[in-house]
């Protein structure tokens, strides 16, 4: 299984294909639909 993306920058997941589910205390959750369904990653802002 793999593991969970983490992203510098909201606007590097963005352009790798991710949407903003909801908002943490040190950034966003963001997730993207595959194949075999949703994907989830986290942004850290600090």
């Amino acid at each position: 299984m793999p593991g969970i993306m983490v992203f510098k920058t909201l606007a590097d997941a963005l352009r790798a294909g991710y949407h903003v589910y909801d908002r943490t205390d040190h950034g966003y959750l963001v997730r993207t639909r595959t194949s075999a369904g949703w994907a989830m990653a986290i942004v850290t802002c600090r």
